[in-house]
This record gives C-alpha cells, sequence and structure tokens, in this order.
C-alpha cells in the first residue's frame, strides 16, 4: 500500500499539472475582445471555460503534489530532503498555493502559464532524483523526441530573437529620423513577429524542459559543464515565459518584449556555447552512451 500511494499522487499530480499547463495557455494565448468590448459582455461569458477550469486542475495538482512529498518524505523515506530538487518542489507547492488564493482577487491567467509546468518539472525532477541510476534506460525514440522538441524550440526561439534586433534597428532609425532601409518590415510587423514565434516555441521549449528532468541527478551530482547547460536551459524557458507573461499581464510590446526576448536568445546561446566548449572526451549525456554510441541532446539542458 505503501508503495501505491506515492504513485497514485505522482500520477495525478502530474495528470493535473500538463492539464492546467495546456489549459492556461489557451486562455492567454486566444483571441479575446478588448477591455470595452468585455465590459458589455454577461458576467459569466467574460471568462473563457479553460479560464475557468485551469485553477481548479492547478489546485487538483497542487493537492497531489504535496501528498507526494509527504508520502515519500515521512513514508518512504526515499525524498531527498536536502536536494535541490526537493527544495524546488516545495517552493513550487507555496508558490502554486499562494497564486490559487491571489487569483481569486487578481486573475492573472498568464502567471499560471508559467507555474504549471514549473509544477510538473519540480514533481518529476524530484520522482526521479530518488530513483536508481538510469544507465543506458533512456529508449531512442524518447531521446529523439526530446532532442527534436529542443530544436524545433529554440529555432523558432532564434526567429523571435532576430525579429527583436530588427525591431529595435528599425525604431532607432525611426527615432533618428532616417527613412525605413533595408526593406525592413513596420514595427507593429516585427512586434507581432516576434510574439507568434515565442508563442509558438515556447511549448516546445517546455516539452524539452519537462522531458529533460528524465536527468534530474545531472543537477545535483553533474560535472560543471552539465550543470551551466541546466541553468541557462532554464533561464532561456523562464525569459520566454516571463516575456509572454508580461505582454499578456502587463502589456508589454514594443521595446521592453524585444530586449526580454534578446536576453532570453543571450542564455540559449551561451547553453550552445557550453556544450560547444564541453572538455574534450566528455559525452553530451553519459547516461545514454552504450556500446560506443552517444546520442547529444539539443541546446535546452535537461533540468
Amino acid at each position: 500500500m505503501s508503495s501505491v500511494l506515492p504513485f497514485i499522487a505522482i500520477v495525478a499530480g502530474a495528470v493535473l499539472y500538463a492539464a492546467a499547463g495546456v489549459l492556461f495557455f489557451l486562455a492567454v494565448a486566444q483571441l479575446r475582445p478588448s477591455s470595452s468590448e468585455r465590459a458589455l459582455l454577461p458576467p459569466g461569458d467574460r471568462q473563457s471555460r479553460a479560464s475557468v477550469l485551469a485553477p481548479r486542475l492547478l489546485g487538483g495538482a497542487v493537492v497531489a503534489h504535496a501528498a507526494y512529498i509527504c508520502i515519500a518524505s515521512f513514508v518512504q523515506h526515499v525524498c531527498p530532503v536536502n536536494s535541490v530538487h526537493f527544495l524546488l518542489s516545495v517552493t513550487s507547492v507555496v508558490a502554486g498555493g499562494v497564486y490559487l488564493v491571489v487569483r481569486l482577487r487578481h486573475r492573472i491567467d498568464a502567471l499560471g502559464v508559467l507555474l504549471a509546468p514549473l509544477g510538473l518539472a519540480f514533481l518529476l525532477g524530484t520522482f526521479f532524483l530518488g530513483q536508481p541510476a538510469h544507465g543506458a534506460s533512456a529508449s531512442p525514440a524518447f531521446l529523439a523526441t526530446h532532442v527534436l522538441v529542443n530544436l524545433i524550440g529554440v529555432a523558432l526561439f532564434v526567429l523571435a530573437g532576430a525579429a527583436a534586433i530588427l525591431y529595435l534597428l528599425q525604431e532607432r532609425r525611426l527615432k533618428l529620423k532616417r527613412p525605413a532601409g533595408f526593406g525592413l518590415p513596420p514595427l507593429d510587423a516585427l512586434d507581432r513577429a516576434e510574439h507568434r514565434f515565442l508563442l509558438a516555441g515556447f511549448p516546445m521549449l517546455t516539452i524539452g524542459v519537462l522531458s529533460g528532468t528524465f536527468w534530474a541527478k545531472q543537477l545535483e551530482f553533474g560535472t560543471p559543464d552539465e550543470v551551466a547547460r541546466i541553468v541557462f536551459g532554464y533561464a532561456t524557458w523562464l525569459l520566454t515565459g516571463a516575456v509572454l507573461l508580461l505582454r499578456a499581464a502587463a502589456g508589454w510590446r514594443g521595446r521592453r518584449a524585444a530586449y526580454g526576448t534578446i536576453a532570453g536568445l543571450v542564455c540559449a546561446m551561451a547553453v550552445i556555447a557550453v556544450y560547444l566548449t564541453r572538455p574534450a572526451g566528455s559525452p553530451a549525456n553519459p547516461a545514454t552512451s552504450a556500446g560506443g554510441q552517444t546520442i547529444t541532446t539539443s541546446a535546452v539542458a535537461r533540468p
């Protein structure tokens, strides 16, 4: 019975976190009427179904997450209390609970886009950290999916960063009262392109971060270059989410969004730089090396 309860808690938490994250993302990404138009709508129609259901699922996920921590810590004694993942796991539970209370008054759905995936990543990270070493247990299909989603996410993020750089260049030319040169698009078009690339790339980066929790022990016991890739990978994902959050919740557009996007792009390039400059003979992923073959992962580090 003691082995069944934590399994039920972690499966329930993972499913609820994932569903809440998807619904929060849909609530933020969908086209909504302007504030003046929303004021004319009946109260029941002012929130989408996704916006209503997402916090309920997040609440269930937080409860399941807290239950798993308690069962693993006090019943099975397998939860690594002194680990970084455990501390982050507890922090995500507290943050989720505080957010749900605050959301009763301030409906900031965009914040749920960050909290739900983070809670899922820390839940899985704590679980995998308490498991035996993985060895070569990662299947080629799993690794291929992990690499593919990361590559797509980083590629879209690079496009968003390029649009942000062009936005700043075009804005500077206009401030200096120079004619738009080099055939650059209007500022609004560049701002929309940047936002759409980020919006398309964020789910890919999220899947990459979540699938990367399979290698959670590397954050505790990995080499310095592995830890650096993990830290920069998380920073890339967080900056991407922060730009989307601030755009939806605080109306960040234009120059401020461009600077945030470029900062995230710098972190993504730092991940690639650390990967390319790792010590000679150091495999990209020791846990997946077998039979003389090493399958490398992409720019977003495994959390």
